[in-house]
Order: C-alpha cells, then sequence, then structure tokens
C-alpha cells in the first residue's frame, strides 16, 4: 500500500477516535451537570441560596463550546442562569437584566435551532420559561416602583416570542370570566405572567385583583398585594411575614355563615405557609368579593375547597352553597370559543398544548356526564363541537385513553339514537 494512504487511514483513525472520545467527553460533562441540577429539586430555601449554580453554569458552557447548538445544554444553562439569578420566589424582587438576557438567549438559541425542544423539561418549555423570566423581571420592576421598566420588560418578552396569541387570549377569556372587583388566584408562570401582562401593558380587566399561589409562601408578595392590589389579609403584617408551615390534622374551618374541613396540603401533615396566607386573605374577605381559581390548579393548592367551587372552563368560582356550573348553551358556546383557538396555538410548545388539552378533557366530561344521564342531544351536539374544532387530525391526543374514549362514546350514541 502506498505510504501517503497508509499516512492518510492513521489520520482518519485519528480523528474518529479524537472526535468520539470528545463526544463522549461532552456527555458526560451535560450529564453531570444535570444531575446537580436535578438534585436541587428538594433543597430547603436556606440550602438553595447557597447551592454552587456557578459550577453547573460552567459546564454547560464547557459542553456548548464542542456542541454549539446541544440543545439539553442550552435549556440547562438557560435555567441554570435563571436560578443565579433567583433561586426562587423570594429572589424576584432583585432580579439582575443582565442574567435575564443570558437567560433569554439560551432559550432563543434553542427556539431558534429546535423550534421543537424534545430534550428532559424541568418545569416549563423554553416558549413559557422565557416569558416566566421576562415577567418575572417586570414584577421586579413593579416592586421596586420602575413602571416604565416594567413595560419595556413586557414588551421583550412579547418580542423575544415569550407572549404567543393562543396564551394571551385564553388569559383574557380567565379575566372576561371573572365578575367585576372579584380576586383571581393564579396558578403557574405560564398563566400568572400573561394575567400580569395584560392588566400592566393593556389595562385589561384591572378591577380584578390577581393573587399567584406560589408567591403567597414569599414574605414580599403580600405586603406588595395589600399595596398595590386591593387585598386585605385578617392577619397583621407583622403576623404576616413570621408564619411559615405547620402541623395540621383535618379542621373545620368557618368563615362567615360557610365552613369547611381544611385538610393537610404536605405529605398529609402539614399546611404551608402560602396555604395560611390564602386562608388569611379568604377569612378577611369573607365573600365580599367574588374569589375565583384559574382552571390548571392542583387540588392540594385550593385549601380542600374543590367540592364548592363551580366550573366556569377556564376558571371555577367559590360558592358559599351548592355549585352550578355554567348552563347548557352559555358552556358549548365558550367551549367552543376556546377550542377554535388551537388555530393560534403553537405546536412546538409542551405548555400550550398542555394547557389546550385541559379544555379537550373538559368537554369530554361534559358529554360523559350528559351522556349518562340520557341527554343524547346535547351529548351529540358536544361531539360535533369537538369534533370540528379539537379531533386527533388537528392535534394528536395525549394519551390513547383519551382516543379510546371518544370512539366508544361514537359509537354508543349511534347504537343509542
Amino acid at each position: 500500500m502506498n505510504k501517503k494512504y497508509i499516512l492518510l487511514f492513521f489520520y482518519f483513525c485519528f480523528l474518529v477516535n479524537t472526535t468520539y472520545a470528545q463526544k463522549n467527553h461532552t456527555q458526560e460533562l451535560l450529564d453531570s451537570a444535570k444531575t446537580l441540577f436535578n438534585s436541587t429539586k428538594d433543597l430547603y430555601a436556606n440550602e438553595l441560596d447557597t447551592f454552587d449554580f456557578k459550577h453547573i453554569a460552567f459546564l454547560l458552557n464547557q459542553v456548548l463550546q464542542v456542541e454549539p447548538n446541544n440543545s439539553e445544554a442550552l435549556y440547562y444553562l438557560g435555567y441554570t442562569y435563571s436560578r443565579i439569578n433567583a433561586s426562587d420566589g423570594r429572589g424576584i424582587i432583585s432580579m439582575n437584566k443582565d442574567l435575564v438576557i443570558q437567560t433569554s438567549d439560551c432559550f432563543e438559541k434553542l427556539i431558534q435551532t429546535s423550534p421543537k425542544y424534545t430534550g428532559e423539561i424541568i418545569a416549563l418549555d423554553p416558549y413559557s420559561k422565557m416569558t416566566a423570566e421576562w415577567g418575572s423581571l417586570a414584577m421586579c420592576y413593579l416592586f421596586n416602583h420602575k413602571p416604565d421598566s416594567a413595560q419595556w420588560a413586557f414588551n421583550e418578552a412579547k418580542q423575544r416570542g415569550g407572549l404567543s396569541s393562543f396564551t394571551l387570549e385564553i388569559n383574557r377569556k380567565t379575566l372576561d370570566a371573572c365578575a367585576p372587583n372579584s380576586i383571581l388566584i393564579s396558578s403557574g408562570d405560564n398563566i400568572t405572567i400573561l394575567l400580569w401582562y395584560l392588566q400592566e401593558v393593556e389595562h385589561y380587566r384591572t378591577d380584578i385583583s390577581v393573587v399567584d399561589i406560589s408567591l403567597l409562601n414569599t414574605t414580599w408578595y403580600p405586603k406588595y398585594l395589600s399595596k398595590n392590589k386591593n387585598i386585605v389579609f385578617d392577619l397583621p403584617e407583622n403576623i404576616l411575614d413570621t408564619i411559615d408551615y405547620m402541623p395540621w390534622m383535618d379542621s373545620l374551618i368557618t368563615v362567615g355563615d360557610f365552613s369547611w374541613t381544611l385538610k393537610p396540603s404536605l405529605y398529609e401533615q402539614y399546611i404551608l405557609r402560602g396555604d395560611r396566607v390564602l386562608l388569611s386573605l379568604i377569612k378577611a374577605n369573607n365573600f365580599k368579593r367574588d374569589i375565583y381559581f384559574t382552571a390548571s390548579f392542583y387540588s392540594h393548592q385550593q385549601l380542600s375547597l374543590e367540592d364548592y367551587l363551580s366550573n366556569y372552563i377556564v376558571v371555577k368560582k367559590l360558592c358559599q352553597s351548592t355549585p352550578k356550573d355554567l348552563p347548557y348553551d352559555i358552556y358549548k358556546n365558550k367551549i367552543s370559543e376556546i377550542l377554535q383557538l388551537g388555530s393560534v396555538l403553537n405546536p412546538n410548545s409542551i405548555d400550550q398544548i398542555h394547557t389546550y388539552n385541559l379544555y379537550r378533557y373538559d368537554i369530554v366530561m361534559q358529554m360523559d356526564n350528559y351522556f349518562k344521564s340520557n341527554e343524547l342531544k346535547k351529548t351529540k351536539e358536544l361531539m360535533i363541537v369537538f369534533d370540528t374544532y379539537a379531533n386527533d387530525k388537528r392535534m394528536e391526543y395525549d394519551y390513547k385513553s383519551l382516543s379510546d374514549f371518544v370512539v366508544d362514546l361514537k359509537s354508543q350514541l349511534k347504537i343509542k339514537k
């Protein structure tokens, strides 16, 4: 064999081995960074405050030097910069603008190179996380009496792709479902931030006091609500600042003429600080203002009030008496309007698809209820709405059980005419 070709062969083998070794090394760095980040999920607040997120950022930047478009490295790096900026809701009021820009740059590059991110999800998809980051910075500015800067942050969120037509319209409908001068308890950054944007930038339904359930666990947020959002608590501020999670067993709570059993929300043994602050709000309000919860709530966050909530699709209203859902004609019109929004949904956003599926399941449950009550006309009419706007040709079902249920119900409707 020609000496030249022998040298080329060995050079080729060297390149292959080097590339393989390099790829293995970057994967090891990425896996280490992910393991370290994921280890923070169960840390206490004081442990989060001292955790070395900068080391994780160093590892991820090493990966990106070799693979600049590595989607998981970009995703985790964006989240890492976010945690350096504010480890949780307590840090929102002291956020750093430059770190927000670094965070946003990671997610923007990720979206540009991999619009449909398929890697591991920490909490929010890249689109929602951008919304949350800029919205949190806007709240930082609002808390620190800088409304012009807050407007700038909200506008940055929109210009950079963090506020979609679908999520904005869903949240407009959420505000519209609330009575004038009511209180809306929200859950999730991808809901709360949109509500803040609509009220602060578009001045939409500013009569409603929006209260984020997670932020009630901080000390700064109840003060902000008291001073800026017309929220009253039945505990004085100095007491409200000091309350923490506490042991709890099933206890009867009475507000005016209304009573219910409050169960533990954590490990069946405790209630959180946020639970106690929300309870203080409900007691002080004493049904003077209507109270609503947004649709995407974990049951343990609602103070065991599930049996006293009327379902208005996008919100649930707290009732002193037996809950009453929307009349059929109103329900049909409203669910039709919501399901039509699937046409402006971003199919690359896992969170938007999840939100849409909440309403898919809502109409399916209503069909099931009407069918079991032998109200076949209403069942068929809702099935037409479902097939028109929310069938699997428009968007795949997230669970086969939903597909099986719809197919079975259609079959039953043909039999039971």
